[in-house]
């Protein structure tokens, strides 16, 4: 037990004590927020330059020669109307600059639906304000019979609306019900970015190196293989709980800027969290972290250098984005073959089941078993790992034939 907690000591002290580590766990939020804040800033700057542009377009010009532009809504918006037989006068004073811009509305506007807009400048924001506000100004136009500025706004913009979910009879709390499980798919993910990894680092460095010969003249082959793998696993706790509270500081930032604002009517108060939706989630998380690091160490025992264990580990990264090629399919049509197919097989189970509880098809039956076979698997991955290590470790000019895991001793 004593060289079980020296190995798993040295495998979690020697990945956290690495300048490496800290860099990309603290330069991933640190991006987020300077993403988030030169967003802020270019909002801020754009709304500055949207003010200027306002003040340019007081040159604008309207001439209406459909009659369906209201007077009104012209001069509140800042701008003029002009004498439709003085359009070609018009015209030129925006060729000579006299004027920012033109906007022609033709006798034939309700049969052609066509209007013409004539500007004297390249710049994509003032295009563009003239643009919107010509088209503002012919919906409202339209619009006004309609009466009120309130009713015109309705009927330009629509309404938003509140969803209220049923379920067999009984109100449920709808898509609040897919945030907490279906965090786990974003956790798997990350654990997967960064921690699986690291088995495949650590035996195929330690083996290139012969550094292992000497690890294991001091502690047996199954004990270094589990100690790694429990080590890497506090590694992956860490990492956790340092991106859970980070995550948990910026939803307090947001929430007292008053711009946390999400789709699908989610809303974070009334988030549902359910004890077997939760458990399921965990173990399906714990079993597919697990497996795939017993399959990564698997790779870095049988390879005989750390470039040619990264070639071979590819297969494991595909397969596990493999599910987001069927995700339409794996929400929606759960019964299909292939939606069964994939939430059994070992190298998309993890992801695939972890989607599948977040929307909640699976019936009870399927979701333990599910469990439970990616659980054998995770077992077998582990000693087929223990196995390879044995027979790979010390093999550094060739590549252990995977035949050769079952037939020797």
């Amino acid at each position: 037990m004593s060289k079980l907690r020296s190995v798993i000591r040295h495998e979690y002290l020697t990945i956290i004590r690495q300048p490496s580590f800290w860099i990309v766990m603290v330069s991933m939020p640190l991006i987020i927020g300077v993403i988030i804040g030169l967003n802020y800033m270019s909002n801020q700057s754009g709304t500055e330059r949207i003010e200027e542009v306002a003040r340019e377009l007081e040159t604008v010009v309207v001439v209406d020669k459909s009659s369906l532009i209201n007077k009104d809504v012209v001069e509140q918006s800042g701008l003029s109307l002009g004498d439709p037989s003085k359009t070609d006068t018009l015209l030129e004073a925006v060729r000579e600059g006299e004027s920012q811009g033109l906007v022609v509305f033709p006798e034939d506007l309700a049969s052609s639906q066509k209007y013409n807009i004539y500007v004297n400048t390249s710049d994509i924001t003032t295009i563009s304000a003239v643009t919107s506000l010509s088209d503002n100004l012919l919906k409202t136009s339209l619009f006004i019979p309609l009466g009120s500025p309130e009713i015109i706004a309705l009927a330009q913009n629509g309404a938003s609306s509140t969803l209220t979910f049923y379920e067999d009879g009984q109100q449920t709390a709808g898509f609040n019900e897919y945030i907490a499980p279906g965090l786990f798919v974003i956790l798997f993910y990350i654990i997967f970015a960064f921690s699986v990894g690291y088995m495949l680092t650590s035996i195929s460095e330690e083996k290139e190196n012969r550094s292992m010969e000497m690890v294991l003249t001091y502690v047996k082959p199954r004990t270094l293989i589990v100690g790694k793998l429990l080590g890497v696993s506090l590694v992956t706790l860490t990492q956790l709980v340092f991106f859970a509270t980070m995550g948990t500081i910026a939803l307090i930032v947001a929430q007292q800027m008053g711009s946390l604002a999400l789709p699908f009517g989610l809303d974070l108060s009334q988030v549902v969290l359910d004890p077997v939706t939760l458990l399921l989630s965990t173990g399906y998380l714990i079993a597919g972290f697990l497996m795939f690091a017993g399959f990564m160490t698997t790779v870095a025992a049988i390879a005989p250098s750390a470039k040619e264990a990264n070639n071979f580990s590819s297969v494991f990264y595909i397969g596990a984005f493999i599910p987001f090629y069927f995700i339409v399919m794996l929400v929606t049509d759960p019964k299909n073959p292939i939606s069964t197919f994939l939430t059994y097989f070992p190298l998309t189970s993890p992801v695939v089941t972890l989607v599948r509880n977040t929307v909640g098809n699976m019936d009870p039956l399927m979701a333990w078993t599910a469990l439970a076979t990616m659980t054998l698997f995770m077992m077998l991955s582990i000693w087929i790992a223990v196995r390879a290590f044995r027979l790979g470790a010390l093999e550094f000019a060739q590549t252990v034939r995977l035949s050769t895991l079952f037939t020797r001793s």
